[in-house]
Parts: C-alpha cells; structure tokens; sequence
C-alpha cells in the first residue's frame, strides 16, 4: 500500500495532489469576499462552502500521499525538520478550514458570509502558504523526491568547414 501512496518511479502522488487544495482554499476565501460585494450573494456562500468540501476532500488524499513520503526520510536529517514543520502546519491548516466547515454548514442560507469564518480562511490560508512554501523547499532544496539521473550530453557536432569558392582569375 505503502508504494501505491508513494506513486511510481519518477512520479510521486503527493505533489500532483497539493495543487488542488492550495487552488481550492484561497478561491473560497475570494468567494467570501464576492459574496459582500454583490447583492445577494448567496451564491458565493454556498460556493465558499462546496470549495473548503471539496480541498479537505482532496486534502485526505494528499496528507495519505504525504505521510507515506515521510516515512521513507532520514529522522536524524535536516529534511526531516523541514518536512516535521510542513506537516504540522498543513494538518493545522486542514483543522481550521474542518472547524471553519462546521461553522459555515449551520446557515448557508445567509445572503453574504459571516466575519468570523472569513477571518478563519484567512488565518488558514496563511498557515496553507507558509506550509506550501515549506513544501516546496522539500523539493527543490532538499532534493525529496527527485528522480535523480545521469545527464548525458551530446557530442557537439562537428560542422564541416564551409565550402571554398574559388574563382579562377579568366583573362
């Protein structure tokens, strides 16, 4: 199960599967914003909530994903730390937009979004891009999960020197 989490040579699951909630989260936090700037903007309410549902649906995925690549890091290393720090702040991350869920699902009849989950997305998506950025150290800092390979380089090729003209003088 470990390696079907894990993905293929080359292809790790985990970092296909962020992209969803780190695009899902902060477009419901733009929803709770257009739902104040519209008349009735229930809509967007309603949008806010099905876009959180659908990132902590997703986000299941991605922590199972995660948690099996963190398995496979040296607990003495450096990238252990980092990767400790983006775990802690992603799994925060998730239990706010699961407490900003309930908080919203108790009237989703209302005509723009209440303050207090707005200010909870925003604190989350906040923890979501320190956590991201984190993520993203892990792979292009820390080498994890990089397919490492030899670089072969093609002989350049050797050009054949240009062709001489050569003009006979004809008096």
């Amino acid at each position: 199960m470990a390696n079907l989490l894990r993905g293929g040579k080359g292809r790790p699951l985990h970092p296909a599967l962020v992209h969803f909630p780190i695009a899902l989260y902060p477009t419901s936090l733009l929803f709770d914003w257009l739902s104040h700037l519209v008349n009735d903007g229930n809509t967007f309410v309603k949008g806010a909530f099905s876009l959180i549902l659908a990132g902590l649906a997703v986000s299941v995925a991605a922590v199972a994903t995660g948690v099996a690549d963190f398995l496979h890091i040296d607990a003495e290393s450096r990238t252990w730390k980092v990767a400790v720090t983006h775990m802690t702040l992603q799994l925060v991350t998730g239990g706010l937009f699961v407490a900003n869920l309930i908080l919203r699902g108790r009237d989703l009849d209302v005509t723009a979004s209440a303050v207090g989950p707005m200010v909870l997305s925003a604190a989350a998506v906040v923890t979501l891009a320190v956590g991201g950025l984190l993520g993203s150290d892990l792979v292009y800092r820390h080498g994890l999960r990089v397919e490492r390979s030899p670089v072969t380089l093609a002989a350049p090729r050797e050009e054949p020197p240009p062709a001489r003209e050569e003009h006979a003088a004809h008096s």
